[in-house]
């Protein structure tokens, strides 16, 4: 039972803890702050088209003063005073698609003559600033107003997942080899070969290197490798060899090791390979950063 003095305590600590969970979250020096005060993203991620923050904050116009006028995509228009976009087919359809109803009017009607007098290679429309042209999907507009000229999809990053080949009005998403691509025509997937070998994670600390399922079971056919310190470690899916920087107490004694995995039933033929070059850990160091030991792996230097 709670002495009375504790009970007096109580709810100022349940306020400290509720000012510390929505106390504002302090971001690196390398990453924005979302308006939500919560969320910490890339710099790189902020005004790149995409909202990356919950409340869409690293794309806002204030934010992103130069994408304001850009925000709606070629053959689209931009509803006044809105973020709305509207496919230029779709104005003059007599539906109206703008909350301000600008997509529609008299001037659909009144505009119709200028419009096929303009010379658009493609398409015209009408809209309240005058006729304009539109090109077909696929195309842009180029300078003059009036002429068509493709374009390129593959440009814009993420528009595929692996691979992008760009053709005249279109583009086609494809896949490395060992992936499929998926229903949406634009994202890969991983093939599960040999259907009786699921997927396996291999997994590296300071004391040994193990394999999981993605389920986190541990694979039982793998006995796991001894290492010292593991600060770096890569697979090879060809030659089913894992290698790693294995730490010693001196640079001299610091390794790259490598060893195969035939068919994950173990780690065997274990060996080091000579390099030229010796690893060097300095501490702190601003390159970098280690995986599972302490410090820095900075640079390599001439053994």
């Amino acid at each position: 039972m709670l002495t009375p003095p504790l009970l007096l305590l109580l709810p100022l600590l349940s306020a400290l803890v509720a000012a510390a969970i929505d106390a504002p979250k302090t971001c690196s020096p390398k990453q924005f702050a979302c308006r939500d005060q919560i969320t910490c993203i890339s710099k790189g991620w902020r005004c790149d088209g995409e909202r990356d923050c919950p409340d869409g904050s690293d794309e806002a116009p204030e934010i992103c003063p130069q994408n304001k006028a850009q925000r709606c995509q070629p053959n689209e228009h931009n509803c006044l005073g809105t973020e709305l976009c509207v496919l230029m087919s779709r104005l003059c359809n007599g539906v109206q698609d703008c909350m301000d109803g600008s997509d529609e009017g008299p001037h659909c009607r009144e505009l119709q003559g200028p419009c096929s007098q303009l010379g658009c290679q493609h398409h015209c429309v009408p809209t309240l600033n005058g006729p304009t042209c539109y090109c077909n999907n696929s195309f842009q507009l180029q300078a003059d107003g009036k002429t068509c000229k493709d374009f390129d999809e593959c440009s814009v990053y993420g528009t595929c997942s692996q691979l992008c080949s760009n053709t005249d009005g279109s583009f086609t998403c494809g896949c490395v080899e060992g992936y499929l691509l998926q229903p949406d025509n634009r994202s890969c997937k991983a093939k599960n070969e040999p259907v009786d070998r699921p997927p396996v994670l291999l997994i590296a600390n300071s004391q040994n290197i193990l394999a999981t399922y993605l389920s986190g079971a541990q694979v039982s056919t793998i006995t796991p490798t001894s290492t010292r310190q593991t600060t770096a470690m890569d697979f090879s899916y060809a030659n089913e060899t894992v290698c790693w920087v294995h730490v010693g107490d001196s640079a001299a004694q610091t390794q790259l090791k490598c060893a195969r995995m035939p068919g994950l039933k173990g780690f065997v033929d274990e060996h080091t390979i000579n390099i030229s070059l010796s690893l060097h850990r300095e501490s702190p160091a601003p390159n970098l950063e280690s995986r599972g030991g302490q410090g820095r792996w900075s640079k390599l230097e001439p053994a």
